[in-house]
Order: C-alpha cells, then sequence, then structure tokens
C-alpha cells in the first residue's frame, strides 16, 4: 500500500525529517497545492504530519475523512482535538522525552538572564556607558532563590535538576505528590506567593488557559521573577504587560507567547524582559532526535504496531 503523506504546518521542519518520510509514501505539502489538489489531498491522506501547535479541529477532520495518522513534531499537541481523534480512531504521536534537556537549558537561561540583566548589560557595554563610568545595577542571584515549578512533568523535573546546581530553595505546583524532595503546593496562588521566581512547565489545556493572571502577578509580587517556556495560552498577556508596567513583578524571561510569532511591542526594549522565538528545543541535536522519533512513529503505524510514543490516551494497533 501507498501512504499518502502531507505536510499540514507552515513551520520549518528539519530536511532529513522531510527526506525521509518521502520515502515512506507519496508526499506533499499544503502549502504548494492549488485548489483542486487539496482538494485531492483531503480525499487521499493518510498521514499528517503537523507541528506543536498546529490546529487540527473538528472541521479538519471533517476535511481530511481518510486520515488515519497524526505525526506530531512536538511534545506538545494543544493545538489538536484529541477526543475528535480517539472517536475517529485515529493515531496520533507526538515527540516527548528527547527534548527535556534542551527546553529545561532554556528556562534555566532564561532565569539567568532576567536575573542578572544579562541582555541589558551587553547594551551598556555597547552603549558605551561602561567606558563613561556608569555602573551597572546589582543583579538577583540565585543562590537560595525560591524558584515555584508550575508543573513537574518531565521537563519540570530536569529544570529542578538543574536548579539544584544553584543551590536555589524549589518548590513544585502539581495535582499531585511527586516522589521528589521538593515543597509540594497543591495551589498554584499559595506556591506563587511563596517563590521568588515562577518557572511555567505545565501543558496547554482548557482548564489552564490563562492561569497566570492579574491575581497570580500580583501573588508573584514587585522582587517575583516569571519565566515561561510552555505555552503562551497560559499566560494573559495583557495582565503582564500591565504589571511589568506597573512594577507588580520584577521581569519576565519569555520563550513562547499567546499569538506567535506575533509578539506585542509592549513587552520590547524592557531591561528587565528577556523574548526568545520559542526555541526551547531548538538545537541541531534535539531536533534529529525529535525527527527519529517522527519516523519510528511513522514507521510503526506502517507496520501495524503500537506507536513508539502515542498521545496519551489515543488508539494503540
Amino acid at each position: 500500500m501507498t501512504y499518502h503523506i502531507l505536510k499540514y504546518t507552515d513551520s520549518s521542519l528539519p530536511d532529513y525529517l522531510i527526506n525521509e518520510v518521502k520515502k515512506r509514501g507519496e508526499y506533499s505539502e499544503k502549502k504548494d497545492l492549488n485548489a483542486d489538489e487539496l482538494k485531492k489531498a483531503y480525499e487521499e491522506t493518510d498521514i499528517l504530519l503537523v507541528s506543536g501547535g498546529t490546529k487540527i479541529t473538528k472541521e479538519v477532520y471533517e476535511k481530511f475523512k481518510n486520515v488515519k495518522m497524526i505525526a506530531d513534531f512536538g511534545v506538545g499537541y494543544d493545538g489538536i482535538d484529541v477526543n475528535e481523534a480517539i472517536k475517529r480512531n485515529i493515531f496520533i504521536s507526538h515527540t516527548p522525552n528527547v527534548l527535556n534537556d534542551d527546553v529545561a537549558n532554556t528556562a534555566v537561561a532564561l532565569l539567568i538572564n532576567v536575573t542578572r540583566q544579562m541582555i541589558e548589560a551587553h547594551k551598556f557595554i555597547e552603549r558605551k556607558d561602561w567606558e563613561k563610568g556608569s555602573v551597572m545595577p546589582l543583579g538577583v542571584s540565585l543562590t537560595g532563590l525560591k524558584v515555584g515549578i508550575a508543573g513537574l512533568g518531565r521537563i519540570g523535573k530536569a529544570i529542578a535538576a538543574r536548579l539544584e546546581a544553584f543551590k536555589c530553595d524549589i518548590a513544585y505546583f502539581a495535582h499531585s505528590k511527586k516522589d521528589v524532595s521538593y515543597k509540594f503546593f497543591t495551589s498554584l496562588k499559595d506556591m506563587t506567593s511563596w517563590c521568588d521566581a515562577l518557572i511555567i512547565a505545565m501543558p496547554s489545556t482548557k482548564e489552564t488557559f490563562h492561569c497566570i493572571n492579574k491575581e497570580i502577578l500580583e501573588k508573584l509580587g514587585p522582587n517575583g521573577f516569571l519565566v515561561n517556556i510552555a505555552r503562551g495560552a497560559l499566560v494573559d498577556t495583557d495582565a503582564l504587560i500591565k504589571a511589568l508596567d506597573n512594577k507588580t513583578i520584577a521581569g519576565a524571561g519569555l520563550d513562547v507567547f499567546e499569538h506567535e510569532p506575533t509578539v506585542p511591542q509592549a513587552l520590547f526594549n524592557r531591561p528587565n524582559v528577556v523574548l526568545t522565538p520559542h526555541i526551547g528545543s531548538a538545537t541541531t541535536y534535539t531536533r534529529m532526535e525529535m525527527a527519529k522519533l517522527v519516523l519510528a512513529n511513522i514507521d510503526a503505524f506502517i507496520a501495524g504496531k503500537n506507536l513508539v510514543t502515542k498521545v496519551p490516551g489515543t488508539r494503540d494497533a
């Protein structure tokens, strides 16, 4: 059987992945198809190749009536209507675990950058402020810093492990206690009141939408820092901008945004804000490992075997 595989995302995917996918069936990309070709793709596509954040709604499923598998190049699958896929008996894979280290590294990098004002220090030198005799404001030490991690899954645990080396005091918020020695909070509000820095590492769901809101930011307080490496939808952007304007919080390090790739200009050029363009897993090593895992899942599907890393709750072979 020849499988028809459609890349249904505008995001760039590794050349290695695309070249290997082409060996596994008839390959096409949505962006390259005219109206007639797209109509044909709706009828023939067996496998949708997507990336984290790609929207696969009920309306999309209605178009792709013969889709049998969705292969997600990413750990997050919040854009995919998983319940609808389950109803339609569709396989869904994603790429957990292989990106834990680099995303955790990015979270810590953002925390260091915003607490020690690294970007502002760079600009300080470029402006020749140092030569002129100016003095950089003092930064905040990570030693002894109370860091609360919202979500202690695979990535949250990797972040915590790194923060131990910086002698941080670590706590976490989760729905159930984990087998770790860190402080445990069942309330995000309570943990935020306790911590000096709040790192968001939770999945994006209907329940967690804008969970970082005006109230939480006020709990974080004027000496508190926010870091988000999860999903932009978790943070109420308007509330965050107001909190920064009013000095409700001390600063923020953000790798993800509500309406990517558009980022509000109100977040630009702030000495206490560090912005990165969703690069948490963007290293050559990790992207290659993600590509290999996508291929392993596609191969398992073609062979009639259980997926290597299926989305929880979705079907097996």
